[in-house]
């Protein structure tokens, strides 16, 4: 997948829902993408309980910082299936995209997937 230009939130869900949507426990992965919004790599960053994964933010950023990426994309599932984000998705997207802005990196999107779609942060307008 690596190369591949990631223009709109389907694009990256189309990678990452196949490999996602049917784990039993959560999983948080962030896609790293260089200036041009092409896919350098995308990592698991934590793995959870059923309902519950706990990404470090410190940890996304230096991953990213290391990977020399302009740009990332963080996605998790939900195994109940529900599409909407818990008030801890919303604090943890907005404490990455603090620190993504200190660091001069992109937070581009935060997907949760379920077994039916995603939803889109970004798609939502939710991005500071």
């Amino acid at each position: 997948d690596k190369g591949i230009k990631i223009s709109l939130s389907k694009d990256i869900a189309d990678i990452i829902m196949p490999q996602m949507r049917d784990l039993k426990v959560e999983v948080f992965k962030v896609a790293f993408l260089d200036s041009a919004n092409q896919l350098i790599a995308i990592e698991d960053a934590a793995t959870g309980t059923v309902n519950q994964a706990m990404p470090i933010v410190r940890e996304i950023i230096h991953a990213a910082l290391q990977k020399y990426a302009a740009g990332i994309i963080c996605a998790h599932n939900h195994p109940s299936g529900t599409l909407v984000p818990s008030r801890e998705d919303q604090l943890f997207t907005q404490s990455l995209s603090q620190a993504c802005k200190l660091m001069n990196l992109k937070l581009l999107d935060h997907l949760i997937v379920g077994d039916r779609g995603y939803y889109s942060f970004a798609d939502k307008g939710e991005l500071l």
